[in-house]
């Protein structure tokens, strides 16, 4: 599987927890990934970078997602426990690390 460039978007409930809120809780495939993360507000983060091949496979086998380059949604009942889910939804958006690339330098010319 080739290289893929990832943008992990997640909103909260307000009152996650904070290691709700972590990556590693979220997603541990890919907490040694090297993502960057952002914090827009106190309710949304996102984590976006390039990662290789064999980590994202583990990532697209673990969530059922496939090798192409497309935006995934899923509801925040994903992460349900007693009734009460700390994430109201996230979005992976998956592309090539080559059109990521154009699209960073085409919001950058435009900015």
């Amino acid at each position: 599987m080739m290289d893929r460039y990832v943008i992990l978007t997640v909103e909260y409930e307000p009152d996650a927890a904070h290691a709700q809120r972590s990556l590693g809780w979220l997603a541990p495939e890919l907490v040694d990934a090297g993502l960057t993360m952002t914090e827009d507000s106190p309710r949304l983060r996102k984590w976006a970078g390039v990662i290789d091949g064999e980590t994202y496979a583990r990532f697209a086998d673990a969530w059922g997602v496939r090798d192409e380059s497309r935006t995934y949604i899923f509801d925040g009942m994903e992460f349900e426990s007693d009734g009460f889910s700390p994430v109201v939804y996230w979005s992976l958006s998956v592309s090539e690390p080559v059109e990521a690339e154009r699209q960073i330098a085409y919001a950058a010319a435009y900015d």
